[in-house]
């Protein structure tokens, strides 16, 4: 639809700037939330950190990306000393893979908790509402770019790609990046709600949420880039995975509060 933006008289991919506007606005979300929940927290510390998990995110997403297409890769690694441009717009340049990105950001997040450079209730409550909006506003430069298509459909929602594109040219077919990136808005404003006393609460629905949307995206999309695992594809696996793990956290809160209610004295 929009591959290419021309911004500040250059011209740059709109899947890139997109994910440049969702990392600025999603810094600025953690700041702001630090203000309030953290205030002994300078900004330039939740910015250092926030760089640093972001980093992180976008490292795994990028390693991720390269797991998908390895047989690909292996089979062109002459292009990188025989067309070097070719090879870095074929797997660089582009390319990522959001559950590769949360994997790589969990293992930033357990480094850092180990190393006891921050707490779990500071990630939780300060940074973990930016990982969906980051995430959805990526996701509408995924629709700009024609990535991560959806399934064709005969229905009204269908949206069809010019020629020279990622997706199928001339083919309705469903926008299913929005709808993710819809999801993914709710959810941010649900973790922003506050609604949660006890740590690991946030954690919980964010892994449910998304699990749950995930999956269920994933029936509608067309594009055979993220990888099949039997019956299902590789990030529905995960999404069960997170599923099961928001349902694990959610027993273990749930277990605590009714211990803690059986030690409270009798009226």
């Amino acid at each position: 639809m929009l591959p290419y933006i021309h911004f500040l008289g250059r011209t740059m991919p709109t899947y890139g700037f997109m994910m440049l506007v969702g990392i600025l606005l999603s810094m600025g979300l953690c700041i702001l939330r630090s203000r309030r929940f953290a205030p002994q927290r300078s900004a330039e510390s939740v910015c250092y950190q926030y760089l640093i998990l972001a980093g992180s995110a976008l490292l795994g997403a990028k390693i991720y990306s390269l797991i998908l297409v390895w047989p690909s890769l292996t089979s062109n690694i002459s292009l990188l000393w025989t067309d070097t441009q070719l090879f870095l717009q074929m797997y660089v340049y582009g390319g990522m893979v959001f559950y590769g990105g949360l994997i790589g950001g969990g293992i930033c997040v357990a480094v850092l908790l180990l190393a006891r450079k921050t707490t779990f209730s500071s990630l939780e409550t300060v940074f973990l509402p930016a990982v969906p909006l980051v995430h959805g506003i990526g996701r509408i430069g995924c629709f700009c770019a024609g990535c991560c298509y959806g399934m064709p459909t005969d229905s009204p929602i269908g949206v069809v790609y010019p020629a020279g594109g990622l997706a199928p040219a001339g083919v309705p077919l469903i926008p299913v990046q929005l709808f993710e990136a819809a999801g993914d808005f709710v959810l941010c404003l649900l973790l922003c709600l506050p609604l949660y006393h006890r740590y690991g609460r946030r954690l919980a629905v964010y892994l449910l949420g998304y699990g749950c949307l995930r999956f269920t995206t994933e029936c509608f999309r067309g594009d055979a880039a993220r990888g099949l695992a039997g019956p299902l594809s590789g990030a529905q696996w995960i999404s069960l995975a997170c599923i099961a793990a928001g349902l694990c956290i959610t027993a273990v809160l749930c277990a605590r509060a009714l211990s803690a209610r059986r030690k409270l004295p009798a009226r």
